[in-house]
């Protein structure tokens, strides 16, 4: 392999445009040239980035341990490879496992039709009066006002600016379906992120003594600070959380055995009807079921990955996986037989279509079948 088709791979690899049968070559060249500078560097940088994983990694370790093989000294990238690897790990990791697995031991995905794509940006926003507006393929617009206040889409961004509403409260939704997640701007300069399968309820202008709106699934907040105005979230009437300016994260989704309230910056009261709770940055607070509370520590980072692009698991069952890619690519789950009992850590990029995600998923042994938009996990 000639150095112009090397660096024509590479870059392929860290714009997540490269083939099966790229990722192949590159991963032969790098088991058949250990001696290579290149292949050094690259294999060790492998290893950094794996070393933390404790899932069998006997698949790369038969191409790394001929890489560093020697004890020639390291001879700088002329590539930026930590970049590589973390684009590339939508396509050839999931908990360390390469994709070279399920390329060298012949694991082929079901034969599907048609691709699955990711989720896209889109929302149905239900108005004041009961209107409702399919916001998928609206560009640029100004939708108007509703009493004073001025609502305008602009590239994807659902904006309320301004108001002379002083009387009643009238409320606005927004509705993300499965495959489809949104931002919004409220009207008093609150940023709120949508994930698949979520809902907002809010007053299309804050004047009370609170700003008061209502969430199912999962959404960001970024929540402007007003002293005098707190803002408050009822979760599906199952808890709250009160904050007066921060940045946090809720996941209520009913499939869900549990509501996750995360605070990434400022400080929140998080609670229902048994229990209270005030979280600092890095403090998740957990409601089960039965009411009960629970206080965790947790790197921020996990929480907002599905913001950055990324599905992040953290010893995930299946079932819990399942649930992430059946509301992200709009599809039903079905289980034959009892699910696995193994648990998987690691990050996807969440702009995979279905297949190659699945594909992924059955280096670790997870079969599959798709029919038309329903998985049937086989294993």
């Amino acid at each position: 392999m000639d150095h112009q088709r090397l660096a024509d791979l590479l870059k392929a690899y860290a714009d997540n445009s490269i083939t099966l049968e790229e990722t192949d070559e590159l991963l032969t060249w790098l088991e058949t040239h250990p001696n290579h500078p290149m292949a050094e560097e690259v294999g060790e940088e492998f290893l950094l980035a794996n070393q933390h994983v404790t899932t069998n990694l006997e698949p790369y370790q038969h191409i790394a341990s001929k890489i560093l093989a020697t004890d020639r000294p390291v001879i700088r990238k002329v590539f930026p490879i930590k970049r590589i690897l973390s684009y590339a790990a939508a396509i050839a990791l999931l908990m360390g496992v390469l994709l070279y697995n399920l390329l060298k031991e012949n694991h082929q995905p079901a034969i599907i039709a048609k691709t699955i794509t990711p989720a896209i940006n889109g929302a149905i926003l239900t108005r004041g009066d009961g209107r409702q507006i399919n916001l998928d393929t609206l560009q640029s617009t100004n939708l108007g006002k509703e009493e004073g206040t001025a609502i305008k889409l602009n590239k994807g961004l659902l904006a309320y600016e301004g108001s002379n509403n002083r009387g009643n409260m009238v409320y606005n939704t927004i509705h993300t379906p499965n495959g489809r997640t949104f931002h919004v701007l409220l009207q008093d300069g609150t940023g709120v992120w949508l994930n698949a399968g979520s809902s907002i309820t809010y007053p299309v202008a804050f004047n009370g003594k609170t700003r008061e709106v209502s969430i199912t699934g999962e959404v960001y907040f970024d929540v402007a600070y007003a002293v005098n105005q707190p803002f408050k979230v009822n979760i599906d009437d199952r808890a709250w959380v009160q904050v007066l300016g921060t940045t946090f994260n809720i996941n209520a989704y009913k499939d869900e055995p549990y509501i996750a309230t995360t605070l990434i910056q400022g400080a929140v009261k998080a609670g229902n009807n048994q229990n209270e709770a005030i979280l600092h940055p890095g403090q998740q607070a957990i409601v089960k079921a039965d009411g009960a509370m629970q206080l965790k520590e947790i790197a921020p980072t996990a929480i907002t990955a599905w913001r950055n692009g990324l599905f992040h698991f953290d010893n995930a069952s299946i079932p819990a996986v399942m649930r992430q890619l059946a509301r992200w690519y709009d599809v039903t789950v079905r289980f034959e037989g009892a699910p696995s009992t193994r648990s998987f850590s690691g990050e996807i990029g969440r702009d995979l279509s279905l297949q190659q995600v699945l594909a992924i998923l059955e280096t670790m042994k997870i079969h599959y079948k798709i029919n038309n938009r329903e998985i049937i996990i086989t294993e």
